[in-house]
């Protein structure tokens, strides 16, 4: 299974989350949760996931086989939009199991607003152990 597989499938199935993310483009429903990037112009709050790095673990101990690191970003138009939705998040994702797949947040943390950016952003970061068949 690849760790955006399993993020997306996660939090778009959870109404915490998907609920806050739910949005009509092109009279097509979608939940605002993307891999790498977001669609040009897509209404916050969104989340975006990427894959920062992946490594086979190679211990004859481990139960599953590859130990990735995956980042969520979320953007809102107001700081309290972002730990809403980071706190849904996490209920969603941290210390999550299923067959072939366990995620845990390491880190979380707010980036600076700078004078005229237009909007908060918050990235969470997990251990996603994955087996890769």
């Amino acid at each position: 299974m690849e760790p955006g597989q399993l993020i997306f499938s996660r939090l778009s199935q959870a109404p915490s989350v998907g609920g806050q993310l739910q949005h009509v483009r092109d009279g097509q429903p979608e939940v605002k949760v993307y891999p790498v990037q977001a669609p040009e112009d897509t209404p916050r709050p969104y989340l975006v996931y990427q894959l920062i790095s992946r490594v086979p673990d190679g211990s004859a101990l481990c139960e599953l086989d590859d130990v990735a690191r995956v980042q969520v970003s979320i953007f809102s138009d107001t700081y309290a939009g972002i730990c809403t939705l980071a706190n849904a998040i996490r209920q969603q994702l941290h210390r999550y199991e299923t067959a072939g797949a366990a995620l845990e947040l390491t880190n979380e943390f707010d980036h600076p607003k700078p004078a005229g950016a237009l909007c908060f952003f918050r990235s969470q970061d997990y251990s996603c152990e994955v087996s890769p068949a």
